[in-house]
Parts: C-alpha cells; sequence; structure tokens
C-alpha cells in the first residue's frame, strides 16, 4: 500500500447524491444503499471516512473502508446528499449521482497526497510538538480545558503567532476568564515565549500526519445531529426514558430530547431567574424518571418533569459542576469555584441539603482554586470525586460521612470526570498526560493506562456496565478511545468532524450505542453524536 494512505491526513471530497440516512426508514427503503471502494493510486484504502450528509436534516452519517477499501451506506430514501471521503493526508476529485438514482454498487473514490494536511490535523498533534514538562502540563491544564488549540489558533495571518502575539491572545482571555480560572501563578510571558520557540516554522516539520483506523473500528458507524440553535454549547448529555436523548444547552437556559430515530429536537426550558444566564451544565435521571438538571450561573438544581415540562429550582448557594444520583435517588454535586472545596446532596422529597467539605491543605492565592470537577457514585453509594487543580481524588462514604483523600500517582494530571466500572474500580482521566488511571478501592492503589500522546486532552470517562470497556474522551485528539482493560487493547474511533471537542459521554444501556457532544467555547461546530459499534 502507498506510504502516504497508511500515514497522511486528507483533504474532503464533497459529492452531491441524491439519498437519504436510514433514520426511520421503511423496509423497501432499508434495501437500497450506497456502495463503492476509496483507494489511491498504489492500491485499496482502509479506514477512510466516508460521510453522507442529507441536506435537508443536516445529518450526516459515516462509515469506514475495510481492509479492502470497500463501504457502504444502507437505509436510504431518495433525498439529496452530500458525501465526503477523507483519509489523513489525501484529497481530491468527486462524482455527482443522478437524482433518480437509489441505489449503487460502484462509486469510486482515488485520493490523492494533500500539501495542505495540516489545516486538517487535530489539537493534539500540534501539541504533541511541545516537549514534554511541568509547562506542559500547565498549559494543556489551562488554555485548552474549553477549547482545541490547532491551525486556526496557532496561525495568524497565515504565519505562526510570534511571542508577543501569544501574549495578546493570553491576556484576552484573562480578560473574559470572570470567574479567575486561570492561576496568578501562570507566568504569561514566560508561557508567550515558549509557545513561540516550539510552535514555529522550524518545528512544524516534524508534525506528520495522524494514522489512519483499524480493527473493530473499521465496522462502526458515526451519525452526527445537528443541533437546534448555534452557537449553543451542548455541554452535558444523558440516556432517558424511550432511547430519548437529554442535552444540556449551555447558552440558551434550556435542555433539549433529541429522538434518534427521527432526528427531531424537543426544547424544554430550565430557568426560572430572568435577566441571569442560567449556564445550564449537567444532568441526570432519578428513579422516578424526573430529570434533574444543575444550572451553574444561577447556582440551582432543577427538576423537570419530561412528560409535561414543569420544572421547579431548589438554590444550592454555589456554582454547580457535576452531578450524581444514589440509589436511594439523593442527588449529589460539586462546588467547582469554591476555594474551601465544597460538595452537597439534596434530598429530593424533602428539599433539604446537606453540605460537606473536603478535609485537607487550601491552595495558596497564587495557585488558584482547586477545581471540583467530576463525580461518581459506586454501587456501595460510596460518592468519588476529583479537584482538578489540586490534583487529587476524594471518597466520601455517604453512610459514615468519612472522607478520604488520595493524591494522583502523576504530578499536576488534570483530573477530570470519572468513571465506575462494574467492579466497583474508579477510572480518571487524566488531561493533560494522555493517561487513564484506574483506582482500586479495596487495595486503594493506582494503574495508569497510556492512551496515547500526553496532548490527547482526557476529558470525561464512560465505563460501559455490561463489557467493563473504558471509554475517554480525547478532546483536543477529536476522537473517542476504547480500552479493554483486561487485555490493554486500545481502539482509536477518530470524528468525521474536526475540530471536535468532546465532553460528556453516555453509553446505551440497552444496545451500547456510545453518545457524547462537541462541545467547544466558544462554538466551533456543535453538534450531538452517536456511535453505533457495529457487529463484533
Amino acid at each position: 500500500m502507498h506510504r502516504s494512505a497508511s500515514k497522511h491526513v486528507a483533504r474532503v471530497l464533497a459529492i452531491c447524491l441524491s439519498f437519504s440516512c436510514f433514520f426511520g426508514v421503511d423496509e423497501a427503503a432499508a434495501k437500497n444503499s450506497i456502495k463503492g471502494f476509496v483507494q489511491t493510486k498504489s492500491g485499496p484504502l482502509q479506514g477512510a471516512i466516508v460521510t453522507a450528509k442529507d441536506l435537508d436534516s443536516s445529518i450526516e452519517v459515516s462509515v469506514f473502508t475495510d481492509v479492502l477499501g470497500r463501504f457502504e451506506i444502507f437505509g436510504l430514501h431518495p433525498r439529496t446528499h452530500e458525501l465526503v471521503a477523507k483519509f489523513p493526508g489525501l484529497g481530491s476529485g468527486f462524482h455527482i449521482l443522478p437524482h433518480q438514482q437509489t441505489e449503487t454498487n460502484s462509486l469510486e473514490f482515488m485520493l490523492s497526497e494533500d500539501p495542505e494536511f495540516q489545516l486538517r490535523e487535530p489539537s493534539s498533534a500540534w501539541l504533541d510538538l511541545l516537549p514534554d514538562g511541568d509547562m506542559k502540563r500547565e498549559f494543556i491544564l489551562n488554555c485548552t480545558s474549553c477549547h482545541e488549540i490547532s491551525h486556526g489558533r496557532i496561525f495568524l495571518n497565515g504565519s505562526p503567532r510570534s511571542s508577543d502575539a501569544w501574549f495578546a491572545a493570553i491576556k484576552m482571555m484573562r480578560g473574559i476568564d470572570v470567574y479567575g480560572l486561570t492561576p496568578p501563578d501562570f507566568d504569561d510571558e514566560d508561557y508567550s515565549k515558549w509557545l513561540a520557540k516550539y510552535l514555529s516554522v522550524s518545528t512544524f516539520e516534524k508534525l506528520v500526519p495522524s494514522e489512519g483506523p483499524s480493527g473493530k473500528v473499521l465496522k462502526a458507524r458515526i451519525i452526527e445531529y445537528p443541533v437546534p440553535v448555534s452557537p449553543c454549547l451542548p455541554h452535558d448529555l444523558v440516556v432517558g426514558p424511550k432511547g430519548k436523548i437529554w442535552i444540556t444547552a449551555f447558552y440558551h437556559d434550556v435542555v433539549w430530547s433529541l429522538d434518534p430515530e427521527s432526528g427531531s429536537f424537543e426544547t424544554f426550558q430550565v430557568n426560572d431567574q430572568e435577566g441571569v444566564m442560567g449556564q445550564v451544565r449537567a444532568l441526570t435521571f432519578g428513579p422516578d424518571e424526573m430529570l434533574w438538571v444543575l444550572l451553574g450561573g444561577t447556582e440551582s438544581l432543577v427538576r423537570l418533569n419530561p412528560e409535561d415540562g414543569t420544572f421547579k429550582s431548589f438554590p444550592l448557594g454555589m456554582y454547580p459542576h457535576s452531578i450524581e444520583v444514589d440509589s436511594k435517588g439523593y442527588l449529589w454535586f460539586n462546588d467547582y469555584l469554591s476555594p474551601s472545596k465544597r460538595f452537597g446532596s439534596l434530598n429530593p422529597k424533602t428539599g433539604a441539603l446537606e453540605i460537606f467539605e473536603v478535609p485537607g491543605k487550601v491552595l495558596e492565592p497564587e495557585e488558584g482554586l482547586p477545581l471540583l470537577y467530576g463525580l461518581g457514585v459506586d454501587q456501595k453509594d460510596v460518592v468519588w470525586g476529583t479537584m482538578l487543580a489540586a490534583n487529587k481524588l476524594f471518597r466520601f462514604d455517604s453512610k459514615t460521612k468519612d472522607i478520604r483523600l488520595f493524591e494522583m500517582p502523576g504530578e499536576n494530571t488534570g483530573p477530570r470526570r470519572p468513571g465506575i466500572g462494574p467492579d466497583g474500580s474508579i477510572w480518571v482521566p487524566e488531561f493533560n498526560t494522555g493517561t487513564a488511571t484506574r483506582f482500586d478501592p479495596e487495595t486503594e492503589t493506582f494503574t495508569r493506562h497510556s492512551l496515547g500522546v500526553s496532548s490527547l486532552g482526557l476529558y470525561d470517562i464512560a465505563v460501559d456496565q455490561r463489557s467493563g470497556d473504558v471509554w475517554a474522551g480525547a478532546s483536543l485528539g477529536s476522537s473517542l478511545i476504547r480500552l479493554n482493560p483486561t487485555t490493554g487493547a486500545k481502539d482509536v474511533y477518530p470524528f468525521p468532524t474536526e475540530p471536535a471537542y468532546p465532553r460528556h459521554i453516555a453509553i446505551d444501556p440497552w444496545n451500547g450505542d456510545v453518545w457524547t457532544t462537541y462541545s467547544s467555547m466558544p462554538d466551533a461546530v456543535p453538534k450531538i453524536v452517536r456511535i453505533e459499534l457495529g457487529e463484533e
């Protein structure tokens, strides 16, 4: 196979076709399909992404080519689609099929090298040029926690940013950081010089295109749904009753309910404070199928009735970040912006609040806030939480009220949103090391699993309770990564869209589909995303 076929990144092919995606198709339409193959001058191309975009609904369905370069997108309606094929480092022309044609078995793509592959490389590739160490970990933690940093942010007016340009960018970010999330001891001038040195023309020759996918990934299908309005920051999502997907719209004081089969949305208001931006963050369903939603801006927890849209707000007295529910239906939340490291619970029947504080030394003012971040509740109703800046994991026994604190095994790793395994293990994504770390509650020991380069930006982990597979979102790598904790095998599922900044991950307990959102802030291309794994 041609060297470029396995190592380089692709330019997009745009092809107007008259087809529809498979959502809500009838039996006759399910027989229609687009079949074809992708190749280079050297032969078939494995792992190319082929995407069909419905130009009416903007829903996009993507598949991967197999070892022989073949692909199939099935269940099609005769509606206009744009077909796109791409692969790391390659890209060339297109075909157009007649509007009346509803089935083809011979669609061919011939891809050639793309000299502008850098434009489509994810942030992780660019940030991998920075030398590993304290400065890199601190930079990733403080400057990529909300958005990507790839070609579009590194280059200014066609050239790499100078030291002065980087300094101006950091100053601008401090100006809009109303909560003071970037600590005072982050030296803007030193970082400006460091970035200009290592993100320069002389280092860009080291940038090589990403690898194409293989193995199990080739059987997957990725569906991308457009959001109802943009910008919106679709922050978190959860799989709800009847298979609907519920998503928080951070900028709009609402949550959306998505019907995956039709692609249609319903909108539910959740903010009752006029003139105050709710900042709708996280959500979960209680045992009674009521939806609980955290609003940071109004410092409240909202109970929404999905059947009639009525809701009630409960003031929390803190800016909450994450939410979990225990077996009794109690809601657990944490205080994102408190220097005193608070978290608490709400009794849904009485509305009573209990507030607790994580013990230990408070960070010095120049170090910034500890940033309580992720939460998890295990099978024994033990609450687990991470502190993003303080680099710690805490354990709270909700029965005995005992609190334990554990230092992460690496220095300044940026622990974010943990997942709980079926065996009770705690899986913590290290945002600035590329590592998924398992904590064993019985032995109180950590085991670290490298998922790739240190600049992946691992944001969230969700564990499939049926298989035990660990799913990690690479926010800077525009991908999801699946880890088999028994064998150590890793599969990287690249997204068709770049940049893609996935945040929260939800796994459908009935069919194993994996859901996430593209949630760059400020918005890049926000979407709701579903990965169907296919037969294995």
